[in-house]
């Protein structure tokens, strides 16, 4: 009984809320209402896909298609190209009458007739968007429109994006000629296997040029749009020729060939013959993938627009450089005691720049097996840059707090600082005199005499001036064990690269760079860096001291005797790491060498402790693979030679360097100018930010 007055109660609520709603909807003119809403959310939706087809880069779709992105190197010479789902364009004239005809066929029947879309297969589409609750069924979509998709759109089967592909494809047809469209959808379209485009497909499946493409090829080919994988006869041979038959079947339905012929050609087998043969693109793997980064992170091009778009990248790549390291690495895996395939033991890198421009003129990102855009040890890996710090963190500032060339240093074992922190000399040893010369304490690399100089003018003056020299510090390794490299963050290549080239450039470090500008497909410039940052980081004489000490670490007083070139003047450092703190195995070894032409950083080591010691792994090959490097360097470079001498040679306290070139100081000192004051006024702005959200935080808590 109370079931039945429950259930009679609840009829009774339904249909009095029924009657007041009938009421306000009739009251208020619910419908009205709802057309009204409808056709504003319509006009909304209109709205933004119009806005969506008008700045998409339409207008340039087939100049894009057409061309591919290049990258040119430091003389403007093509040094290859990036492409990405693109082949061989062809005009349409050198594709077979038998191809067009079977693919508007197939595809798009009224294609001649509708502009951009085909109202009918949109019902169908429609109908299956009902029944199915997708649209993955196809049949919507004109050529057009699969144009605008493979083009500026994903590959979600989506509402909104049949709207996007259908607005996006109305502006298609108002830039382009019907045979234009054509011609961009055959040529942009994708056959399996890797392959793109009409003409590449079809040297791939039957040897020859699409301009020779009979009927059974053509319907083969067409057969495979609605399935790559699925339906190429190389994968799968009958799925091809089952799909081949329905192709044949559609042209004798639609009147394009007879009945005979149809038959014919469902007999016929599919001639096989892959004529294609896949060129790489580029010689210069690390490298590119270094300016593809760039140019993603720092000109705010996507990559799918920089691989597919015709861009013009205007590199520092020197072709000759990166030949000379390239070589070294290719034809000497002996020296790393393995083949230099899959992942090997013992890892290396190296990078040159320009040190007159900052350019990185040529790059080696790791050995073993190469990986697109993977992990690149010379501009990527940080590690500790053992005794290659002691130039730019202690024996610069020395210079510049009074010592000269052949100042005396102390050699002696002794602790500094509150925690008496007292290394001894890679040897072991200490001169018998208990000092040195200054710049024989920075040829034989001296613990004792770069602690002893830290510790007197402080280890704050070092960070300084690692940080003029683009290197920042942590808090936790701003002791004086950063005299000997001990960076917890590290350094890495690049970054050394850059730095050592403010010596040979008279004191003034330019930040590093891969690409000068780009173009669009058009030649517009969308990126400039032709003119980058530049930082005072030493005088010019500081800088000439600086080179004469460093000409003797290759010379025969410094630790990198016999590693340099086998003639010419080479300046620079080296340094190694230890495994761990208490385990003096080597992890790591680094090698810095310039000229007035180029600066060179190469790293030897284990990116795992665990895998044994480069000391056993690689006993002497650091040494000889540095030779081979700056040979190959040296012979590819102009040769200037350096206006010092070997600081072991000199006959004066300190080289007088003429600063003459008031000219280029007074540019130098322009653009750090521009650099402070931009970074003032992003200082000031970041001030009155906070003032305003204090007080605006301040008026809201008095309301």
């Amino acid at each position: 009984m109370d079931e039945q007055s429950n259930e009679h109660d609840d009829k009774s609520f339904i249909k009095e809320w029924w009657t007041k709603f009938k009421g306000l909807w009739y009251y208020y003119r619910g419908w009205k209402w709802l057309i009204f809403i409808g056709m504003s959310l319509a006009l909304l939706m209109s709205t933004y896909l119009v806005i969506i087809a008008k700045t998409t880069s339409v207008s340039t779709l087939q100049e894009g298609l057409m061309s591919t992105t290049t990258v040119y190197d430091i003389d403007d010479d093509p040094a290859g190209t990036l492409a990405a789902q693109q082949g061989t364009y062809v005009t349409l004239d050198q594709i077979s009458p038998q191809m067009r005809e079977t693919v508007v066929t197939v595809e798009d029947k009224r294609f001649y007739e509708h502009n951009g879309f085909d109202t009918i297969g949109i019902g169908r589409a429609f109908v299956r968007l009902l029944i199915n609750r997708d649209t993955s069924g196809g049949g919507g979509s004109t050529l057009t429109q699969q144009l605008a998709k493979n083009a500026f759109l994903t590959l979600d089967q989506t509402f909104q994006r049949k709207f996007k592909e259908l607005f996006l494809a109305l502006e298609i047809e108002k830039q382009y000629t019907k045979d234009e469209i054509l011609e961009m959808y055959l040529n942009h379209s994708y056959f399996g296997n890797g392959v793109w485009g009409v003409e590449d497909a079809s040297w791939k499946y039957f040897g020859h040029a699409a301009n020779s493409l009979d009927y059974n090829e053509s319907m083969v080919l067409t057969g495979m749009l609605k399935g790559p994988s699925l339906f190429n006869p190389i994968d799968d041979y009958d799925a091809a020729i089952d799909r081949r038959n329905v192709v044949a079947t559609v042209m004798e339905n639609e009147g394009k060939i007879s009945a005979e012929d149809a038959d014919y050609i469902r007999q016929l087998s599919i001639p096989l013959y892959d004529g294609y043969v896949s060129t790489d693109s580029h010689e210069y793997p690390f490298y590119f993938d270094a300016v593809i980064n760039e140019a993603v992170n720092l000109a705010n091009i996507p990559e799918a627009d920089l691989l597919s778009k015709g861009y013009r990248i205007y590199t520092n790549l020197n072709v000759n450089y990166q030949w000379s390291i390239d070589s070294a690495y290719e034809n000497n895996s002996w020296l790393f005691n393995d083949d230099g395939t899959g992942e090997p033991l013992v890892q290396s890198a190296s990078v040159v720049v320009d040190p007159s421009t900052g350019g990185v003129m040529a790059v080696y990102g790791g050995r073993g097996d190469y990986v697109y855009r993977g992990f690149n040890r010379a501009t990527d890996m940080y590690r500790s840059p053992g005794s290659t710090i002691k130039p730019l963190a202690v024996y610069t500032t020395a210079l510049e707090k009074g010592y000269q060339v052949r100042s005396m240093v102390p050699d002696v074992v002794q602790g500094y600082g509150s925690d008496n922190y007292a290394p001894e000399n890679y040897d072991r040893q200490t001169d018998p005199e208990g000092e040195v010369p200054l710049y024989y304490a920075l040829a034989q690399s001296k613990n004792t005499s770069a602690v002893y100089l830290m510790d007197e003018f402080g280890v704050n003056e070092s960070v300084k001036k690692l940080n003029q020299f683009g290197i920042q510090v942590a808090e936790e390794d701003q002791s004086l064990t950063l005299a000997l490299g001990a960076m917890s963050q590290g350094v890495s290549p690049l970054q050394l690269a850059n730095a050592y080239a403010s010596f040979a450039n008279r004191g003034v470090r330019i930040e590093s760079y891969f690409i000068r500008y780009i173009e669009d497909a058009q030649g517009n410039v969308v990126y400039d860096n032709r003119r980058p940052n530049k930082h005072m980081v030493m005088t010019p004489n500081v800088a000439a001291d600086m080179t004469s000490m460093m000409l003797d670490t290759y010379g025969g007083y410094g630790t990198g005797y016999g590693a340099g070139p086998d003639y010419g003047y080479l300046a620079g450092k080296t340094g190694s790491t230890e495994v761990s703190e208490g385990n003096m195995e080597t992890r790591d070894r680094w090698m810095v060498g310039y000229t007035p032409d180029f600066v060179i950083v190469t790293w030897s080591g284990l990116d795992n402790v665990d895998d044994g010691s480069l000391d056993e792994l690689m006993p002497t090959g650091m040494g000889q693979l540095f030779n081979i490097q700056t040979t190959n360097l040296m012979a590819n470079s102009p040769q200037s030679s350096f206006n010092v001498t070997y600081a072991s040679q000199m006959e004066i306290a300190t080289n007088d360097v003429e600063d003459t070139d008031w000219g280029e100081r007074m540019n130098n000192f322009l653009d750090q100018s521009a650099i402070w004051l931009e970074e003032a006024w992003q200082g000031i702005q970041s001030v009155g930010s906070d003032l305003w959200n204090t007080a605006t935080d301040f008026i809201n808590q008095l309301n």
